[in-house]
């Protein structure tokens, strides 16, 4: 089920694997979809799907509280947050670059292999922002975690195709994931005066780190 061109970086989005643009579109598509929704069904989402530093922190503090996350809860919110957006812009951006970095994870890894990639550094990226977050931090919410996953294993394959754990040590790779590092640095810091809102940064180096990891395990697999 892919299209008959699936090989050369200069294969054009639409044909990217089959995976990757359905879950592009299912991006695309629920943020639509929020949008119709009335403001209680929008709250409602947000409390279940959005990554919330306050409902972790009642969690681990064991008092019973209603509004803390239960495991369940937990990790509906670790990969809920992927399909949930601030703006058109937030959306549009992540469905971009999900286009053009997981074209090649696919095409690697075929389709389960991709989703594996995507999702363990959208969980990743969750708990690292967790982590790191104080309680009274703003919820987080997008695909950037599992996209940043994704860009982890493209910049593998580009660095050797084979993408093994040998890459991860790679100079090419290394220099690669240090700009990736320096760049969210920078977001961190700057986010907020020049895009009028706070990045989680955390979100997109812990999915970058488990999207290299997970690539290394999968392709060693083969």
């Amino acid at each position: 089920m892919r299209p008959a061109r699936t090989t050369g970086p200069g294969a054009p989005f639409f044909n990217a694997p089959t995976v990757v643009v359905s879950l592009t579109f299912i991006l695309i598509a629920a943020h639509l979809v929020r949008l119709f929704l009335p403001e209680a069904g929008e709250g409602w989402l947000f409390y279940w799907f959005a990554l919330i530093p306050e409902r972790l922190a009642l969690m681990t503090e064991g008092a019973g509280h209603p509004a803390s996350y239960g495991v369940l809860s937990l990790l509906v919110a670790s990969l809920g947050h992927v399909f949930l957006h601030v703006d058109w812009m937030h959306v549009i951006m992540n469905a971009a670059m999900l286009l053009a970095v997981g074209a090649p994870v696919a095409r690697r890894l075929g389709g389960m292999g991709f989703l594996t990639v995507f999702f363990a550094a959208a969980v990743a990226g969750a708990a690292l922002f967790f982590f790191l977050r104080s309680p009274d931090s703003a919820p987080a919410i997008g695909a950037s975690g599992g996209v940043s996953g994704a860009m982890a294993g493209a910049l593998m394959i580009m660095a050797d195709p084979r993408a093994t754990w040998p890459v991860l040590l790679s100079a090419n790779f290394l220099k690669t994931s240090a700009a990736f590092l320096v760049i969210n640095i920078i977001l961190a810091v700057a986010g907020p005066s020049l895009l009028g809102a706070a990045i989680a940064w955390d979100a997109h180096v812990g999915g970058y780190i488990a999207g290299a990891l997970a690539m290394a395990w999968l392709t060693g697999r083969q």
